[in-house]
C-alpha cells in the first residue's frame, strides 16, 4: 500500500457494488468492489469478514424495515475500474442506519491505517444492501463443504479430521475383521 490514502474525503452514495471471490475454494480471495462518486474502490477481506458483514447488514435491514418491500432504486450501470489504485485490506468496519434517507452506512477502514480515522464511507440504498447480503451469503455457501464432525472445511483431496484422530470411521460390516 502506498503512503497516499485511498480515501477521497468521506465517501458518499454508492453508485454500484458487488461482492466476489477470486480463485478456487480453499484458495479464494474475497473482495467488495464499489463505485462511490465515480471512483472505484476494492476492499479485500477474509471470508469470515464478508460473511459477518452480510449477516450484520441483514440484521439491520430486518430491524428497520421488517418485511417491507424494497422499492428504492437499483445500482447505476457504470463500469468498475478493476485496475484502480484505491485498494485496501479491511480492518475495522462500522455499520449504521440513516433514518432520514433510509440508507445503510458502512465505514470501512484500511487494516494498515486503522488508527488514523481515514476510512471509506459508503451509503447504500436498502436494495443495494439487500443485494450485498445475498451475494455475501452465496459466496460463503459456495466454499468447501464443512466436516460434520469437527466443523473444519474439507478439501477435495481429503480431510484429516481431528475428532477422529485423523482417521475415517471404520465400516459397520465385518469386511476388515479377519475371522480365521
Amino acid at each position: 500500500m502506498s503512503d497516499q490514502s485511498p480515501f477521497p474525503g468521506n465517501g458518499g452514495d454508492v453508485q454500484r457494488l458487488k461482492a466476489e471471490a477470486l480463485g478456487e475454494p480453499g484458495q479464494r480471495r474475497f473482495r467488495i468492489v464499489v463505485a462511490v462518486l465515480g471512483e472505484t474502490f476494492i476492499i479485500w477481506m477474509e471470508k469470515q469478514q464478508m460473511q459477518a458483514l452480510g449477516i450484520a447488514i441483514d440484521q439491520v435491514l430486518r430491524q428497520v424495515t421488517g418485511d417491507a418491500p424494497l422499492f428504492d432504486g437499483a445500482s447505476v450501470p457504470i463500469d468498475f475500474d478493476e485496475d484502480t489504485s484505491n485498494q485496501f485490506r479491511l480492518g475495522r468496519v462500522e455499520l449504521g442506519y440513516e433514518e432520514t434517507g433510509e440508507h445503510i452506512i458502512i465505514n470501512a477502514y484500511d487494516i494498515q491505517d486503522d488508527e488514523s480515522g481515514n476510512g471509506l464511507t459508503m451509503r447504500l440504498s436498502r436494495s443495494q444492501a439487500r443485494e450485498l447480503v445475498q451475494e455475501a451469503a452465496a459466496l460463503a455457501a459456495a466454499g468447501r463443504p464443512i466436516c460434520p464432525m469437527c466443523g473444519s472445511a474439507m478439501d477435495p483431496s481429503g480431510h484429516v479430521c481431528p475428532e477422529q484422530n485423523g482417521h475415517l470411521p471404520l465400516p459397520k460390516d465385518d469386511t476388515l475383521v479377519d475371522t480365521e
